[in-house]
């Protein structure tokens, strides 16, 4: 689990820095609307091309480089029923078939795909169609980075679920939402209805204790 662990720091490094780039992208955004405004009405020259295509970059690096970050946490978005219902050793499965079998090609694909189209890109100096846009080849190496960050995260999923399967790890229970909800005031029926589903997780745990360490 030590390279799972180190794998999980590295991931937390690329949601700081996403948190930066973010914070820019905003500025950047920012500066680019006020420009628009005053451009309009002083006929100055604040706003340009390159700083409306810095924009998109930013919000691109957001995304191609916060993914990893964000898988690594497990925050991607589920689109099934099952999963949250399943044991620990069940998600476990989900995860280590879904990483090698779907993920991990995928990701190798993308960068087969990518890497050549930002070579071509970068030997020919591609530059913005736009008067004084930015250079394209900066933006379009994000694409093949951003495959091989998430094929490092893929990798710590993995790994953990196989810490899972052996019992060295275990997945952290999200108790976000009884958080919320622990200073809102509920009707009988609702309490009942949340009193039940803490039954059904604790069954759940007792079917699938706890074995061994994180």
């Amino acid at each position: 689990m030590g390279l799972a662990r180190g794998i999980d720091r590295f991931s937390h490094g690329l949601g700081i820095l996403t948190g930066l780039i973010t914070l820019l992208m905003i500025g950047v955004g920012l500066f680019n609307v006020i420009g628009r405004f005053v451009d309009r009405y002083a006929g100055t020259a604040l706003s340009s091309n390159s700083l409306l295509e810095a924009q998109w970059y930013l919000f691109s690096a957001v995304f191609l480089i916060g993914g990893a970050y964000v898988l690594s946490r497990d925050e991607h978005v589920r689109v099934d029923l099952l999963y949250t219902r399943l044991t620990q050793r069940g998600r476990a499965w989900i995860n280590l078939l879904g990483t090698l079998l779907f993920l991990l090609p995928f990701c190798v694909l993308m960068l087969n795909v990518s890497w050549p189209w930002f070579l071509l890109s970068y030997r020919g100096n591609e530059g913005s169609p736009d008067p004084g846009g930015l250079l394209r080849w900066p933006v379009k190496l994000l694409v093949p980075l951003g495959f091989v960050l998430l094929l490092i995260a893929g990798v710590g999923m993995a790994l953990k679920a196989l810490g899972v399967l052996s019992g060295h790890h275990r997945y952290e229970e999200h108790d976000e939402v009884q958080a919320a909800l622990a200073d809102v005031e509920l009707s009988d029926e609702e309490r009942r209805a949340l009193d039940e589903l803490e039954l059904a997780r604790v069954e759940a745990l007792r079917r699938d204790p706890p074995a061994g360490g994180n």
